[in-house]
């Protein structure tokens, strides 16, 4: 569809703030959707997972939280999660690098794009209310002062995938376009204006959502009678500090043949840095799970 930013009545806590509807674009509308993303610090993509990749992913997590339920930690709002789940499934490995959305990665960070991380949340049937979040960037492990020098940058971009559908009624991902740089929520609804926007993101299976992580984002709550089951990917840069210090990449990609690919999986954390000493099943089953949510 045609790139169209439309503004409907407010429905949130703050009635003076608009409700933006975002644009969603094709996998073959690259330049209007990197365009969109260096106006906005966010972008809709719609079709980057396929029908056949839907059934695959939801069809692992089923089998997965069956089979090794232990590893998948839950959080507060019983919101289940895997942050090392690559190291002994290497069916995953294409989807760390998917042919529709790894060239607009690419294209935002550059040729020096670094994995940072890879999990699935999965919120459970009918706890769509408890699931609220409040607004926040993704700060993880990273120094303040490199947030200090890189506050108006791109320096990380995560990609968030729907495995099932979000409604109008739905538990959905929220951000606030171009709002980095901003000390809390609270500061950027007050000195951005009439910019200030928060953009509910809604869309079949198989939508992604690109966005900045320095730009304020939140979990909406809604009725979600069906559950809310994601795919996160974290991007960095060769540059930048660990965005973790739990992420764990496998030994088949850490020390694959090819250097490109070894490169791109060299962003290590510091718990990435003490497993490659090993590569020990020990090691794996004393961390795992590290990451709750």
């Amino acid at each position: 569809m045609c790139p169209l930013d439309l503004i409907v009545q407010p429905q949130n806590h703050h009635p003076k703030k608009a409700i933006k509807l975002h644009p969603t674009f094709t996998a073959d509308q690259r330049t209007e959707a990197l365009a969109f993303f260096n106006a906005n610090n966010y972008l809709v993509l719609s079709d980057a997972l396929s029908p056949a990749d839907l059934t695959f992913l939801n069809a692992f997590v089923d089998r997965s939280k069956k089979d090794i339920p232990s590893e998948w930690g839950v959080d507060t709002a019983d919101i289940h999660s895997h942050g090392q789940i690559l190291v002994h499934h290497p069916e995953l490995d294409p989807y760390t690098r998917p042919e529709t959305t790894y060239p607009l990665v690419k294209a935002i960070l550059g040729p020096d794009a670094r994995f940072a991380q890879f999990d699935f949340r999965d919120v459970p049937d009918g706890i769509g209310e408890k699931a609220a979040m409040h607004f926040h960037r993704d700060r993880g492990a990273v120094p303040p002062d490199f947030w200090a020098a890189h506050e108006k940058d791109c320096t990380f971009l995560c990609a968030i995938y729907y495995l099932n559908d979000v409604g109008a009624d739905d538990t959905c991902f929220c951000v606030v376009p171009n709002s980095q740089g901003h000390a809390d929520i609270d500061e950027a609804r007050a000195q951005m204006g009439d910019a200030y926007a928060e953009v509910p993101i809604r869309g079949p299976a198989g939508t992604c959502v690109f966005y900045n992580i320095g730009i304020y984002h939140t979990r909406r709550p809604g009725r979600n009678d069906a559950g809310r089951r994601t795919l996160h990917q974290y991007f960095s840069r060769e540059a930048n500090p660990p965005l973790t210090n739990w992420a764990l990449v496998p030994r088949r990609l850490a020390e694959h043949a090819d250097p490109a690919t070894r490169a791109y999986y060299s962003h290590w954390t510091d718990l990435m840095h003490d497993y490659a000493a090993s590569f020990t099943p020990e090691f794996y089953a004393e961390h795992i799970g590290q990451k709750k949510t």
